[in-house]
């Protein structure tokens, strides 16, 4: 008996060899997942960098350790000028801790998701506390007059005179104030990298 040739069979199994192709490739790209199964996407947003960071608010700080010397005179005055055997003059040494850094709070955020970037704008670093050590004063030579006497009021108001020249010192210290926000960027990316929800992302400065 003669068989019969049909051609619809030839043609139907190249097809069916082009649609196995098709799909070993499609199943390769798709990462073996043989039912092409979308990995979910998590968005995060400036709210989640915010709690991601949070913890590093005592980090982005630098503190700075001084010790200097100033003079103390106080004198009464008559029509602007001194009155003799007035004048009470005080040489003394003091140490302090002024501790500068970012407040997070004041920290800008820009997620975008498509592009897997987390832009951050810093705040400008300022001095976040600052510390006289009471018993750091020590007096190398007290002249006191005659007819006038320090209070413990000219006292209060010569510590706040330090405090606030000793701060002038340090923010117009380019390079300090440089390395604490340099210290506040690294923590900053450091926190966001380690942390599952932003390690993928890109974190930049501006």
């Amino acid at each position: 008996m003669k068989k019969f040739h049909n051609p619809l069979s030839s043609t139907f199994g190249v097809f069916l060899g082009v649609v196995l192709i098709i799909a070993i490739v499609w199943y390769m790209q798709n990462g073996g997942n043989a039912f092409g199964t979308i990995q979910e996407s998590v968005e995060i947003n400036s709210v989640t960098v915010k709690e991601i960071i949070a913890p590093a608010s005592e980090l982005v700080t630098l503190k700075k350790e001084y010790t200097d010397f100033d003079t103390y005179e106080n004198s009464k005055e008559l029509f602007g000028k001194k009155l003799p055997f007035t004048t009470d003059k005080v040489i003394f040494t003091y140490s302090g801790v002024i501790s500068a850094g970012i407040d997070l709070s004041e920290v800008k955020l820009d997620v975008n998701n498509d592009k897997k970037t987390i832009t951050i704008t810093l705040p400008d670093a300022k001095i976040l506390s600052h510390e006289i050590d009471e018993k750091s004063f020590e007096f190398y030579e007290i002249k006191n007059s005659i007819l006038n006497e320090t209070s413990f009021e000219d006292y209060t108001t010569l510590r706040a005179g330090l405090k606030e020249r000793q701060e002038e010192k340090v923010l117009s210290d380019k390079e300090f104030m440089r390395s604490v926000e340099d210290s506040a960027e690294n923590v900053i990316k450091g926190f966001l990298t380690s942390a599952d929800a932003t390690k993928d992302y890109k974190v930049i400065f501006k």
